[in-house]
């Protein structure tokens, strides 16, 4: 099961320029009353300042507490971008996710197996033999790797090819924290500040996705990356992980980071290719590709409440829809 949507030819999308456009949601097929009711139900969540819906490349509702200007730091939703990273840099052919971390870094990582390739750091199952076997959610040295490998692959500071392949042509108006070097953190656990962005840019960043890694006429990922990025490659160590995003496959076994973990959807009443960005203290991108749909939430609610919050937001989302 991929993520993405198929692209069908007669398929109308938009893609936004400097600004989305913005459209009544009875012209793209949804009830303004559904939205707001949605958007309500977020905002009884503690701390939350934004809800903003993305139809076919098309804003038909945001409501702020603060102003749509205003930036939140994402923390872990970071990880979308780091994907993003890798992925960009395989549809160059810099790399490959089935790339070995040895072959990159051959100095011995003592927290990354033996035999571990790009896709074991991706997916969180790199840190324990036989790699692959087993998930442990990872924030920082493990995971930030990946921009060491990046730097080899291409030559370029992390964060020069940020600006160059992702932030130019897809419009992100966040400047990625980075040292004097160009190095940027892909874990929100680090020595650099995390991202501070809009809700709009991380719609960006799930349009993005929902479109298998195209932007307008563009192909900026690899898409053989994004489908295996948002289907579980390793299912019984997590079937709610792929490459960086969270996902609601019903394969194998659905883990939290919390400790929680079942059988079947993560989220029983959501469609199986529903993906999410998750962040702590609430930063939620919610991505439904059966309706070409983004949502974004961001906000500063209390972590220990995400285990409620995150099913509040998804059955929001869901009952945006008839039926």
């Amino acid at each position: 099961m991929i993520g993405f949507r198929q692209i069908w030819e007669g398929d109308e999308m938009e893609f936004p320029g400097k600004s989305w456009r913005s459209a009544a949601p009875e012209d793209l097929g949804l009830d303004a009353a559904a939205l707001q009711r949605a958007a309500a139900d977020v905002f009884e969540i503690e701390k939350r300042y934004g809800f903003l819906v993305v139809k076919d490349g098309v804003i038909v509702h945001e409501t702020y507490k603060r102003d749509a200007s205003a930036t939140n730091r994402i923390f872990s939703l970071t990880k979308g971008f780091g994907a993003t990273l890798i992925g960009a840099a395989q549809q160059q052919g810099l790399l490959h996710a089935d790339d070995l971390i040895s072959d990159w870094l051959p100095v011995h990582h003592p927290e990354i197996m033996e035999g571990a390739q790009i896709r074991h750091v991706l997916s969180m199952t790199a840190g324990k033999e036989p790699v692959g076997s087993w998930w442990a959610y990872n924030s920082n040295e493990i995971l930030n790797t990946l921009t060491g490998i990046l730097w080899l692959a291409s030559g370029k500071s992390p964060h020069a090819f940020y600006s160059e392949h992702i932030k130019a042509p897809v419009g992100f108006e966040f400047d990625w924290p980075h040292n004097e070097r160009g190095w940027v953190q892909i874990g929100s656990q680090g020595p650099l500040p995390v991202i501070q962005a809009t809700h709009h840019d991380i719609a960006r960043l799930g349009h993005l996705w929902l479109n298998g890694g195209k932007w307008n006429d563009t192909q900026l990922l690899d898409p053989d990356f994004v489908k295996e990025a948002l289907s579980p490659q390793f299912p019984k160590a997590n079937g709610a992980y792929g490459y960086l995003w969270w996902l609601n496959s019903g394969q194998g076994t659905w883990r939290s980071t919390g400790g929680r973990s079942g059988e079947g959807r993560w989220f029983s009443d959501a469609p199986a290719n529903l993906f999410l960005g998750l962040g702590a203290r609430g930063k939620v991108l919610v991505v439904v590709p059966d309706h070409n749909l983004v949502v974004v939430t961001m906000g500063e609610t209390p972590q220990e409440q995400s285990g409620n919050y995150l099913a509040r937001i998804v059955n929001a989302v869901l009952s945006i829809f008839p039926g």
